[in-house]
């Protein structure tokens, strides 16, 4: 089975909205990254991704660490992933820009997240911790 290495950021709005994204033939939502290149830093991975993805500038000063996890990859057979997981609290709101291979996106409330498959790096490391802001 191979690994994967990921960087990935949990874009919460001024309404504690969680931003997810849905990949292109993929039923599953997860957060916005991707996997660390070469001798990239993951947050070096975390802004080239934001920006491809969703149109976002990030800083690193705005970045704060959620935690590193390890679970199945959900569009890649026999594979697991290893994340690096970022905060990012916008204090304005945002309307993604989608393009590469980012299909659609939503704002999960929670009044709605339970309406979406989440990407397990997501729900495992990423949602309880988001429930509890």
């Amino acid at each position: 089975m191979k690994t994967l290495h990921l960087a990935s950021v949990a874009i919460i709005n001024p309404n504690k909205e969680l931003l997810l994204v849905c990949k292109k033939n993929s039923e599953f939502y997860q957060l916005t990254g991707g996997k660390i290149q070469n001798d990239e830093q993951a947050i070096e991975t975390i802004i080239r991704e934001a920006k491809e993805e969703i149109g976002l500038e990030i800083l690193p000063e705005q970045l704060t660490f959620l935690g590193s996890h390890q679970t199945k990859a959900v569009n890649e057979h026999n594979t697991m992933v290893h994340g690096s997981v970022y905060w990012l609290h916008l204090s304005y709101f945002f309307e993604p820009v989608i393009a590469n291979e980012i299909a659609k996106f939503v704002w999960m409330s929670k009044q709605n997240y339970t309406n979406y498959l989440w990407a397990h790096l997501a729900k495992e490391l990423v949602q309880p911790k988001w429930l509890s802001l």
